[in-house]
């Protein structure tokens, strides 16, 4: 949120930033109510989570071909992948979601079904996510999303707009360098991303010229 406003992407004011207690399952749905009410087809809306990730087994989803549901691990209960599904279907523009959660790629198949959404995970559904303790950062998406927001991610070509290829791009390199052989639990953490129908020039963020 703090790159957000610094880079002259985001004014305060049309973002909501909840940490600790402060991130109940209540709490966020006002959040994605409010926000929702606010975006315009052409905003970009973007919900970033970073924090615990969990799974839920014996899914009624036809989707989740493993039969788990994975979740996210709020202040007062859990969030499953189907519920933050239908908030995002409440909002216009485009939709970025991106969380930094063990078995956070678990999330793509509920919330990138519609045009207009793209998802960024910071590993597979069932894979654990780690603390990104070389940069004092919580996760390495965390991390990776702010300098890539900051700017570092512009520059094909350097042209003070982001796109969702050169975000992508950026997030592949640095996770490729610096994740590359981060195991937990015998599994390797990788980058997720789904573009879903956003094509690889579709504008996601514009710098102030």
């Amino acid at each position: 949120a703090e790159t957000l406003r610094e880079s002259g992407l985001m004014a305060a004011a049309n973002q909501i930033v909840l940490t600790d207690a402060q991130v109940t399952v209540a709490g966020v749905e006002q959040a994605f109510q409010r926000i929702g009410r606010q975006v315009q087809p052409n905003d970009t809306f973007m919900f970033f989570y970073s924090g615990h990730g969990s799974q839920r087994g014996q899914s009624q989803d036809e989707r989740a071909l493993d039969g788990i549901d994975e979740t996210l691990v709020f202040y007062d209960g859990q969030v499953v992948d189907d519920t933050m599904g239908e908030w995002f279907n409440s909002i216009q523009g485009l939709g970025v979601l991106a969380l930094d959660a063990c078995f956070s790629g678990g999330f793509a198949k509920d919330v990138i079904t519609q045009p207009n959404r793209m998802g960024l995970f910071s590993s597979e559904e069932d894979v654990l996510s780690s603390v990104a303790g070389q940069f004092q950062a919580g996760g390495y998406l965390s991390h990776f999303l702010r300098t890539g927001i900051s700017g570092e991610a512009d520059n094909a070509p350097h042209d003070r707009v982001l796109t969702a290829g050169e975000l992508s791009h950026y997030l592949f390199n640095q996770f490729g360098t610096h994740v590359r052989d981060v195991q937990l639990n015998g599994a390797w953490q990788h980058l997720v991303v789904d573009r879903g129908a956003v094509r690889s020039d579709m504008t996601l963020l514009s710098y102030a010229r």
